[in-house]
């Protein structure tokens, strides 16, 4: 179970505004100091039909293993996020791949992402049957056509059964059929393909705004494509991939906002509008706030084949006011790109302009461009999302599925285990790749944010000693991992391979390591090799907080040096299975974890925030609040004391500031102050 909880904070109290304040009243937050609330509303008009998929049509779903490959000749070139100017980034792509792989277990409900008719069903192989390319799949004539104007098909491949028959009609959300691993395909998976009917010819439906809502979810909303960040930070590079050594691309600034097609390495993919070079770079996640705020807009591709920087034809110019007689600033040049939008007024939408200085621009949608109504499907609760806030905390007491964390491809178990953890309860979580009924390696659970950057994390784990496990030289590896890629690809080179600090135990020769891991690849920061060559429970811990690093077993200090190779990211438990030669893959293999916590180590003793004055000048709320000086605070806003939005950062110079929310309509709006540092 995840718990909030932060020391020493006062009890605040909300004052609602609706034109005027009111009295003050006693509200049910205890790490803040005080709200204040008014009403944001913002409306934004389509300027073409958004297409007709709704949702991810999974129950529970993990990574995205693989995009359409829109190049199949030039190196498997995916979807319009990957992109990066002189080379693809993950997610992947295989060669000659026609559909978007989400990993599922086996079994897992598969829904109807779009409201149409059953045209195709075949429904009659056994479980893993690979004699085919799809397996078991269905075919949804959707009743929506695409942006432009095309009538699509949306197939469901590698089926376990379909459930739902030929002619019948279905509705957005409706059964249709359990995942699995049949037709060709070397791990449990969904295959999702879109055809624009009648032609055989797929497209990708991400790059060609085949989807109603810019940011995805899943029915449960454990699963999203798509993100907004607001920058936080005075100004941040804009960089070719996900290292602080990165080159340069241009600067981001302080409240803008941009589309993030995917986290990784405690880093953000954002796209770019008019750098003729990057379609797309990467924006450090502690320089960053994920937001559900602003208008996204999406230029459409032009209707030709697929190339990474093939420039429109027409091309979208950026104003520097909302009038088509303004100069022009920029241009939006690629096709497939999202940008977001804080302000409208005359026809015009305002996106930020990355540069040297802090710029935003205005331009004005055509046929061409995709002006989202809302960001995501008004069913999603999106304040019952996890929001792995520290601090994070799991026993594991309950048998069955866990549904702690995120794992990379299966839900880990809970089940009863002897020897017991200290001080336990006779449970542990079972963390194995052996559910993955093919070529699988790996698993994990990740917890946190890709900001996440001073903070530890700790757990009991069962070191079961098997020299010579099996005589082709297979063996097991795990531990724990911090400032990961949100992957914990480990010591495997698969999507997303382990980008993290971790401390690691193998089975075999029981060798310990306080490892780096870069791109899979481990560097020991023992001076010697270490090994614990016995069978027993250990507690594991790794503390971060900046460039300095500590490893813990069992309480003892094992080794602290500097490194600054990952700045930030998730945390959580990895597993990997080395198969030998011949490769094998018995069903004995997997790891047990128990008694698993993570927090922060920024400073335990936190200042007093009191939220002073509250007045309105003009429509526009003001306020102020008083702290101590030379430390950083955080001003977040809510409409429903639940669902938490970043406002601003400040950095306070005397005992107190004042903060303005130009934001301005008649209703609830609430807000709160938070000491970062």
């Amino acid at each position: 179970m995840k718990k909030d909880r932060c020391p020493n904070r006062r009890r605040p109290y909300v004052v609602t505004v609706n034109q005027k304040p009111h009295r003050p009243l006693p509200a049910p937050l205890g790490w803040f100091g005080r709200l204040a609330a008014i009403a944001i509303v913002s409306t934004a008009c389509a300027q073409v039909a958004p297409g007709p998929y709704e949702l991810l049509p999974f129950a529970d779903g993990f990574i995205i293993e693989a995009f359409k490959d829109l190049i199949p000749a030039n190196g498997s070139i995916a979807d319009w996020t990957g992109w990066s100017g002189g080379s693809w980034v993950s997610p992947h792509a295989y060669d000659n791949h026609i559909g978007s792989d989400f990993s599922v277990q086996s079994g897992t409900p598969l829904y109807a992402a779009v409201s149409g008719t059953v045209t195709e069903v075949v429904n009659s192989f056994p479980p893993n049957d690979h004699s085919t390319y799809g397996g078991n799949y269905v075919r949804i004539q959707a009743n929506g056509l695409s942006p432009n104007g095309e009538p699509l098909d949306l197939l469901y491949l590698h089926l376990l059964q379909v459930t739902v028959a030929v002619n019948q009609s279905v509705n957005v959300g409706d059964l249709i059929g359990f995942s699995d691993n049949t037709g060709n395909s070397t791990s449990e998976h969904v295959h999702l393909q879109t055809e624009v009917r009648g032609s055989g010819t797929q497209t990708c439906p991400f790059y060609w705004g085949h989807f109603k809502y810019p940011i995805v979810f899943n029915p449960a909303g454990t699963m999203q494509v798509g993100r907004i960040i607001r920058i936080a930070a005075a100004s941040t590079f804009i960089r070719t991939d996900r290292q602080d050594t990165s080159p340069v691309i241009t600067q981001a600034h302080r409240d803008q906002l941009y589309f993030c097609s995917y986290p990784k390495h405690g880093y953000y993919l954002v796209f770019i509008p008019d750098d003729g070079r990057y379609r797309s770079g990467w924006v450090r996640a502690t320089d960053a706030h994920e937001v559900f705020d602003g208008t996204v807009i999406q230029t459409l591709p032009d209707n030709v084949p697929y190339s990474p920087l093939g420039s429109l034809a027409a091309k979208f110019p950026i104003r520097a006011a909302p009038n088509e007689s303004a100069s022009q600033i920029g241009q939006i040049l690629f096709g497939g790109g999202r940008f977001v939008a804080d302000q409208s007024t005359n026809g015009f939408y305002r996106i930020p302009l990355p540069g040297p200085a802090p710029t935003w621009g205005w331009v004005q949608p055509t046929a061409r461009m995709i002006v989202y109504p809302q960001l995501t499907r008004p069913a999603i609760d999106l304040a019952t999302l996890p929001n792995n806030t520290f601090p994070i905390q799991e026993n594991f007491s309950t048998t069955g599925k866990s549904m702690f964390g995120r794992p990379k491809f299966n839900r880990s178990v809970v089940e009863t285990f002897s020897p017991p953890a200290p001080g336990g309860d006779g449970k542990a979580l079972l963390v194995t790749d052996r559910t993955n009924f093919g070529y699988g390696t790996t698993e994990s659970v990740t917890v946190g944010k890709p900001g996440h950057q001073n903070y530890y994390v700790q757990c009991d784990v069962y070191f079961n000693y098997a020299p010579g496990y099996l005589a082709n030289g297979a063996w097991e590896r795990y531990g724990l991992f911090l400032r990961d890629d949100g992957f914990a690809g480990l010591d495997t080179t698969f999507e997303g391979a382990g980008n993290a600090y971790a401390l690691l135990w193998d089975c075999d020769d029981g060798r310990l390591r306080a490892a780096k891991l870069t791109d899979g690849a481990i560097t020991d920061f023992f001076s010697t090799p270490q090994y614990r060559p016995a069978s027993g429970w250990h507690r594991m811990r790794v503390e971060a907080r900046g460039s300095n690093l500590r490893f813990f077993l069992d309480g003892a200090l094992l080794v602290q040096v500097n490194d600054a190779t990952h700045p930030a990211g998730v945390c959580g438990l990895g597993y990997s299975w080395h198969p030998g030669s011949p490769a094998t893959y018995p069903g004995g293999r997997g790891a047990h974890f128990d008694n698993f916590m993570a927090d922060t180590l920024d400073a335990g003793t936190t200042p007093t925030i009191r939220l002073d004055t509250l007045n309105l000048s003009g429509e526009e709320l003001q306020f102020s609040f008083t702290g101590a000086p030379g430390n950083i605070y955080e001003v977040q806003t809510s409409p429903d004391l639940m669902n938490w939005n970043w406002l601003t950062s400040i950095l306070l110079v005397g005992n107190a500031t004042t903060v303005s929310d130009p934001a301005s309509n008649p209703g609830a709006r609430f807000y709160r102050v938070r000491w970062v540092r």
